[in-house]
């Protein structure tokens, strides 16, 4: 039960730092997250991609 809270908080670490590294990538480190194609900004950091670029 342990193991799999703290992989789940881990995984969570991980997308919070990707998302970070995207928005500082697009230029916007006060951002939380960017588009990885297009660089605007997102709001959820589970995402890498908005709506228009994720073909949505």
């Amino acid at each position: 039960m342990f193991e799999c809270q703290y992989n789940d908080e881990m995984e969570a670490e991980v997308k919070r730092l990707e998302a970070r590294a995207r928005a500082v990538a697009a230029g916007h480190p006060e951002w939380l997250n960017a588009c990885a194609v297009c660089g605007t900004e997102l709001q959820a950091v589970d995402v890498s991609r908005c709506g228009i670029c994720s073909g949505k």
